[in-house]
Parts: C-alpha cells; structure tokens; sequence
C-alpha cells in the first residue's frame, strides 16, 4: 500500500517537518526517539493514511487486471495502534481506496516481514507487489512470486524489479 500505490514517504516528510517545527527539534531526533516517533504517528497516522497521493496508473492498471480475473488483495503493515479508536486502518485504507477508484476483493493489515510471508500463503496469493527489499527478499526467500516496485530508482535488481505500474501489468500477463 504505503509507497506502492500511494506516495506516503512525501506526506510522512511533510508532517514530520511542521511536529519538529511545532517542538523546535530536528526531525532526526523525533525519529530516533522511540517515545518522541510513537507520539509523531499518534498524531499524524490517519491524516498520512488519508491523504497519501496515489500513484500514477495504479487504479487503471489494477481495474484492467480485476477485469481480466485476477483477484487484487492489498497486504499492507499498516495496523491500529497509531489510528483513533473510533477508526481502524483498514477502513482508512478501504476509505482511501474508494475515494482513488481502486476496486480490491480483501484488505490484510498489521502484516511485514514474516508475518507477511505468512498471511500471504493463507491467503493463496499469488503476487506479491512490494516496494519494501526487506519483503521482496523475505517472500522470495519463502518461495513467494514477489514483484521489487521501485518508482524511485533507489535499488539495484535486475529480475522482478519494476518502476512504474504498466510495467507490473506487463509482468503480471506474461506470467500468466
């Protein structure tokens, strides 16, 4: 979800720089304070979560593959210990969704790492699209179909690395 179909790291930036402001700290120390990082997310989850930009093509794409039989489930970390009570991160999520025009068939949250190798196998899925390289390594190393999404060019990858969502629709139909 976070920085594969949406731009979070901006908003993140973005909020990260008026808290520091409004505390007249660096915005490195709020991040490397665990207490100070926690209060930040506390505050500024569901408005990053809300108003996190979509990628270009991504709802395009996404409605062209449900089209053609696929079923799109978004397998995200996102969880409910920095939303509001009366607000969950999946309806955020699912909120945010519709608002963007991205049909899906299913949300899992609060999943990285192993617990995303995991969730993904009871699942049965299939493809996995991730911009994280921790993930990418774990699900390959699981034995998992996982796509590298890099729109930023930062890694070095030649196989399963794509940097726009035309490229993960090209992907996607050759293999099947």
């Amino acid at each position: 979800m976070d920085d594969t179909i949406c731009r979070t790291t901006e908003i993140v930036h973005d909020r990260l720089e008026a808290y520091s402001s409004s505390l007249g700290i660096n915005p490195l120390d709020i991040m490397n304070d665990e207490e100070l990082c926690k209060n930040f997310f506390c505050i500024y989850r569901e408005d990053i979560y809300e108003h996190a930009e979509i990628k270009r093509n991504v709802a395009s794409v996404l409605k062209r593959l449900r089209s053609k039989g696929n079923e799109i489930y978004i397998v995200t970390a996102r969880e409910d210990d920095f939303v509001s009570s009366h607000t969950t991160a999946e309806e955020i999520t699912r909120k945010w969704l519709e608002e963007n025009h991205i049909e899906i068939d299913g949300i899992i949250t609060d999943v990285y790492g192993e617990k995303r190798a995991k969730a993904i196998k009871e699942n049965h899925i299939d493809i996995m699209i991730d911009n994280d390289p921790y993930n990418y390594k774990m699900m390959t190393s699981e034995g998992i179909r996982c796509i590298l999404f890099d729109d930023r060019e930062r890694y070095v990858l030649k196989e399963n690395y794509v940097t726009n969502w035309f490229d993960v629709e090209k992907y996607i139909e050759r293999i099947r």
